[in-house]
This record gives C-alpha cells, sequence and structure tokens, in this order.
C-alpha cells in the first residue's frame, strides 16, 4: 500500500471539527453571540464535561493518523464508546442540551459503525498490524559505498554499507551476522565518525546483491539530529547529481 488510504484522511477531519459543529449548531439555534455560547461552555468544565464535548471526536480522529497495533485497538474502543453516548442519550443533557444528538452526530455515528465493521476486516487492520503494508512510511534510501565496521559481543568485523535511510542501513553480507543481533557499526562521513547500535532485521537481495538490514537503535536524540544531517547532505548530493546529468544530456 504506497499511500495511506483516503478514508483514514476524510475520517480523521471529520472528527477534529466535530466540535467546532456543535458550537455552529449552538449558534444556529440559539442566535446567541459568540461570546455568551462560549461562557455557557466552559460553565461546564469537569473532567469528562470537557472530554465529551472538547476532546472525544478529535482524539478518534487523532489515533487513527498514526497506523499502529495500539492505535487500532484505542480507535475501536472510542468509537464504542462514542456510538454508546449517542444512542443512549436523554434528552437536553450534556455535551448536545438538545432533544435528540445533532443530526452531524448522527452521521458520524453511522459511519463510525460502518467504519467498526470495515475494520474488522483482515485487509482494514493490515495497515495497522503489519509495517510493511505502511509503504507510505517508508524512509528515502540512498545508494552508497561506505565502508564500515560491525561489532559485537566477542567480535569485530567489516563489511560495506551499500544503501542507507533515516530508520537504518543495507550491508553486506557476512557470516558473522545472524537475524536478531544487537551490534554497533562505525563508519565514516566526510570526515566524521559515526557509531550507532544496530538491529540485524532481515536478509535479503536488493540490487541482486545479498545482505542484510539493520535498523538503528538510537540512544540519544543527538545521534537522530546526526543523521538527519547525514540524510540532507546525501539529498542535497543526489539532486546536483541529477541536476549535472541533465545538464550533459541537454549539451
Amino acid at each position: 500500500m504506497k499511500n495511506k488510504p483516503l478514508l483514514f484522511t476524510v475520517l480523521s477531519i471529520l472528527c477534529f471539527i466535530e466540535p467546532v459543529i456543535k458550537v455552529l449548531y449552538f449558534k444556529a439555534i440559539t442566535k446567541f453571540d459568540f461570546l455568551v455560547i462560549f461562557a455557557n461552555l466552559q460553565s461546564r468544565n469537569t473532567f469528562m464535561e470537557v472530554v465529551d464535548f472538547w476532546l472525544i471526536f478529535p482524539i478518534a480522529g487523532l489515533l487513527i493518523m498514526k497506523l499502529r497495533k495500539w492505535t487500532y485497538i484505542a480507535f475501536m474502543s472510542i468509537l464504542f464508546y462514542i456510538n454508546y453516548n449517542i444512542f443512549t442519550y436523554e434528552k437536553y443533557t450534556w455535551p448536545y442540551n438538545s432533544d435528540t444528538p445533532f443530526m452531524y452526530n448522527y452521521v458520524v455515528a453511522v459511519a463510525c459503525m460502518m467504519i467498526f465493521a470495515y475494520f474488522l476486516s483482515p485487509k482494514a487492520r493490515e495497515p495497522f498490524f503489519e509495517k510493511r503494508a505502511r509503504l507510505w512510511e517508508v524512509k528515502t534510501r540512498y545508494n552508497v559505498q561506505l565502508q564500515c565496521k560491525l561489532q559485537g559481543t566477542n567480535l569485530t568485523f567489516p563489511s560495506t554499507i551499500m544503501n542507507i535511510s533515516q530508520t537504518g542501513v543495507f550491508v553486506h553480507d557476512s557470516k558473522y551476522m545472524n537475524v536478531g543481533d544487537m551490534l554497533m557499526i562505525e563508519f565514516n562521513f566526510l570526515g566524521q565518525t559515526i557509531s550507532l547500535p544496530v538491529q540485524v532485521m532481515n536478509k535479503h537481495k536488493s540490487g541482486g546483491v545479498t545482505g542484510f538490514g539493520l535498523q538503528f537503535k538510537y540512544s540519544s536524540f543527538r545521534q537522530s539530529v546526526m543523521m538527519s544531517k547525514i540524510m540532507k547532505v546525501l539529498k542535497k548530493s543526489q539532486s546536483e547529481f541529477k541536476k549535472d546529468e541533465q545538464f550533459k544530456f541537454a549539451a
């Protein structure tokens, strides 16, 4: 799945604007100034009153912006809570203060029920539970040829980095590595020695070459920032190389 499903984006937007819809609805039916409306809303300031009016829908929208196993469980739980509140609503109680919930909320609730049923299917759950299905999160990889040193508990051995991204590297095959190993990788970039903890994630082919995929296990924010700077340098150099090639072709 190369792009994040449009359904998640649309649902997030509907959830984020739900508190605004309630305020506008109050304005339409009461004709009060917004200052009066907000003054009345501020008088309902207990924790659950604030959550039910301002936060519950936006939290649901926020959860599906980051597709993970725990957000799936939390989102489904909040959907159940939202629908329970709507369908057990008593007249002129919080958070609607009307004889029934607003039509917008019924629409969102019905949509939530449909989405609830949809999310029960394995295909819909896949982006939450399977990282490889979230291709839009894959970081740009840059092909390089960098000599490196890998250090395990009892052994240090050389290798070659064949491509690199913000999240990890692909190194040449070695009999000294196994999937699951925790290692330290050290390499030089523009005169700077880079040393990072890595985990061996998989063994596969890339560009016809067999090697291991290593994931960086940053132990500090400084390390992450350092790799971000390296990615910027590689991105810039790649862009300049493409421009030079286009110029040569045009000439």
